[in-house]
């Protein structure tokens, strides 16, 4: 993730558990294939890129080892928010002069299609409703986060969120959640290997 914000233009420093990110001067809207096809979550940045920047260019994101998990949601949020998306060559295009605050409707709760709503929307002139939105423990973090840095969206946590947009995002720090897969993961190794783990 580091390594395709760098490449979008942002500055990084990492010391320790601490990671700041500048990114002032982003100059990029397409995120390269060969690290989006990396990491399943690499996907996430195109909300954030259409809400910056009303565009964004990315192929399929890969890094997911459990079948094939398609980003129609994600595309059909994007599309209800006025965006228009084209494939050429394998790559997805977004683009749109106006993001068009909306009301979205999923299918069914997806973590990631949520979040991308969520982060295409915030800059919106106006209130975008989420419903059938995903209920996650990381959806309520980033909505914080976001809250923190100017943002203003409720609900988070239940099946519907409001998104009232902002012209402008703040910078602050913030101290995001621990990973409950990766907990779980060491649990399970512990279990299997009768051992004792530490924190």
């Amino acid at each position: 993730m580091l390594e395709i914000l760098k490449s979008l233009g942002c500055k990084i420093k990492r010391n320790s558990d601490k990671i700041v990110i500048d990114a002032r001067r982003i100059t990029k809207y397409e995120i390269p294939e060969e690290l989006m096809r990396k990491m399943r979550s690499s996907v996430i940045l195109a909300g954030a890129l259409l809400g910056r920047f009303k565009e964004a260019t990315f192929s399929c994101p890969g890094g997911c080892d459990i079948g094939a998990r398609p980003i129609d949601l994600h595309l059909k949020a994007f599309e209800t928010l006025g965006i228009n998306i084209s494939e050429d060559t394998g790559y997805i295009k977004c683009k749109c002069e106006k993001i068009e605050p909306s009301k979205i409707h999923f299918d069914f709760p997806s973590v990631g299609a949520t979040e991308n709503a969520i982060l295409a929307s915030c800059l919106t002139e106006g209130k975008t409703t989420i419903v059938n939105a995903a209920m996650e423990p990381e959806i309520v973090d980033l909505q914080n986060f976001l809250n923190k840095l100017g943002a203003k969206i409720t609900g988070a946590g239940t099946s519907e969120i409001i998104i009232q947009g902002v012209k402008a995002l703040k910078s602050s720090g913030y101290k995001i959640m621990p990973d409950r897969i990766e907990a779980g993961t060491l649990l399970c190794a512990g279990a299997v290997t009768r051992a004792e783990i530490l924190d």
